[in-house]
């Protein structure tokens, strides 16, 4: 019997947006002889010149889901903000009174990532 599963992200997940691949694969792996397989992300987001500019008060150091949550309502954002930076590790996070960039509410919303 083959059993099928649905996933369903919310827009604002970094996967939300990548495409679902379905792939032959031998049936000793799978009985279906298909295996679905999540790809890239096709675009990833970069600097812009749109970004704010956001100095680490002390309290947010290593903590990219409360800056996410400050600007945009949600701590699910926090790659956004990590990805801008070019880091993807949320548990390196940032020093006190460094500049970061964060992506505007309104550029999220372009890309289909946040209702604004």
């Amino acid at each position: 019997m083959t059993r099928q599963q649905r996933i369903e992200l919310p827009p604002y997940s970094m996967f939300s947006q990548t495409p679902v691949h379905e792939i032959d694969v031998l049936r000793s792996v799978d009985p279906s002889g298909k295996l679905v397989v999540f790809g890239l992300l096709t675009e990833p987001l970069v600097k812009h010149s749109s970004d704010a500019v956001f100095r680490i008060p002390q309290g947010f150091e290593d903590r990219l889901d409360r800056i996410s949550n400050r600007f945009y309502g949600t701590p699910d954002l926090w790659w956004a903000i990590a990805m801008v930076n070019n880091s993807l590790d949320p548990m390196a996070g940032f020093s006190r009174n460094q500049e970061i960039r964060v992506p505007l509410r309104s550029r999220l919303a372009k890309e289909g990532l946040l209702t604004v």
